[in-house]
């Protein structure tokens, strides 16, 4: 006996085709390189921010140090030629001069038309017990200049006092004085300071940070190490300006 064959008409429905999507190996690859690009966009971004932090210090240094310059030029177009001419160094290694000058018209002294100027550096306090070294000018009245004019090349140097005179000038890394006069054939060399005779030009040296840089250094003692110090490193924040300025005959 044969079976009759059974033919159905029920057809099985094809599964829907599913779209295939990333691999986790697939997404971590991308999320590596992503995050490779961004530590890299933002080393850049960090290093020109840094570029510029520096540039614009360097800017504030820089005209620090020319306007000191120009206010230093000023005072010694008043000097009166023919007067000694007081120069030495400091402990700390600081240069410190005087001289004698014609009094400035605005300035209240009724006991002469004479003054004497004294610049130099002293370290003092700031905020808290934060300190940094200023360059500091003192004038003198008619009353003590005429006493230096007494004296004559017999006269001490000239007396200070950081307490109750004013900071023209801070952060002061170095003052250094180089005083210079012709020789015979009219080239520079150091002055040789002696009795009766004054320099006819002053090279100024200056070695000053910014306000920022000088937020690390609180004690004197860290100033002293970072003047004398020769690290590039350490020296970075450092800027060095230099200016000569003749003096009248």
């Amino acid at each position: 006996m044969k079976l009759a064959h059974h033919h159905s008409n029920f057809t099985i429905p094809r599964r829907p085709r599913i779209a295939k999507g990333f691999s986790l190996v697939e997404l971590l690859t991308a999320m590596a390189v992503t995050s490779m690009m961004m530590v890299a966009l933002f080393s850049m971004v960090g290093q020109s921010s840094t570029n510029y932090r520096l540039s614009q210090r360097k800017v504030n240094t820089l005209a620090d140090s020319r306007a000191l310059f120009h206010f230093l030029e000023n005072d010694l177009a008043s000097r009166v030629s023919d007067t000694k001419f007081f120069l030495q160094t400091n402990p700390s290694n600081q240069s410190e001069f005087a001289f004698i000058r014609t009094r400035d018209a605005q300035e209240s002294n009724a006991t002469g038309d004479l003054g004497a100027s004294i610049y130099y550096v002293a370290f003092t306090a700031d905020d808290g017990n934060s300190g940094s070294p200023k360059l500091y000018r003192r004038k003198l009245d008619g009353a003590a200049t005429q006493k230096l004019l007494e004296a004559g090349n017999a006269a001490p140097f000239p007396a200070y006092d950081p307490t109750t005179d004013d900071p023209i000038a801070y952060n002061i890394v170095r003052f250094e004085i180089k005083a210079e006069e012709r020789d015979t054939t009219g080239i520079w060399q150091t002055w040789n300071n002696t009795i009766g005779t004054a320099p006819q030009a002053l090279e100024i040296a200056i070695e000053l940070i910014d306000d920022f840089s000088a937020q690390r250094l609180t004690q004197e003692s860290q100033w002293i190490s970072l003047a004398q110090t020769t690290e590039p490193k350490q020296r970075e924040a450092v800027r060095r300006h230099v200016h000569r300025i003749t003096l009248s005959p």
